[in-house]
């Protein structure tokens, strides 16, 4: 299905990716994984920091980010290219319209900024990490030395509010394995 909502969709493109980049700020994934047809000198190159681990992958947030937009959305690698949410998909199937795509797209942002503020709470500041993988740092804290009242509080509150976003992801966001 996503190839062929590619052509469909553009005008949903459009509307709906310059207000979300969930797909690219670290709410959704960790790390795009580059694939054969990528060129990793080309994307380092570009700015990209692609790691040379057993698979070429490079971390979210995307450096090529600024606010919304892709500043290499041209060159941008095939995984890039190839995907599409699933209330994108819903979007340009007519199952839901773009007014109501907005506000998902508005009420993800914002359990993703409670997010982000929690782990700050939580001691947490560095914004250049995935919120998944900011907030298993923060479990293993927690986990490792009894925290008092207040802390416990704190990440009481982060747990439900990552639990609370990952629903409204996967709800919203995340394509079925069919697709």
């Amino acid at each position: 299905m996503p190839g062929q909502i590619k052509h469909v969709a553009a005008n949903f493109v459009a509307e709906l990716c310059p207000n979300c980049a969930m797909c690219c700020n670290g709410v959704l994934f960790k790390d795009v994984e580059l694939q054969p047809d990528d060129d990793a000198a080309k994307l380092k190159a570009l700015g990209l920091p692609v790691s040379k681990a057993r698979v070429a992958k490079f971390p979210q947030p995307c450096a090529a980010l600024e606010g919304c937009t892709c500043r290499i959305y041209a060159d941008r690698p095939v995984r890039c290219w190839d995907f599409d949410c699933a209330l994108l998909q819903s979007v340009a199937s007519g199952e839901t319209d773009t007014t109501a795509a907005l506000r998902v797209i508005r009420r993800t942002r914002e359990r993703s900024e409670k997010v982000r503020a929690l782990l700050r709470e939580a001691g947490d500041t560095e914004e250049t990490l995935a919120l998944s993988l900011r907030f298993k740092r923060t479990k293993k804290k927690f986990e490792s030395s009894p925290p008092d009242d207040e802390r416990a509080d704190t990440f009481s509150r982060l747990t439900l509010a990552v639990h609370d976003l990952n629903l409204l992801l996967s709800e919203k966001f995340y394509p079925s394995p069919a697709d």
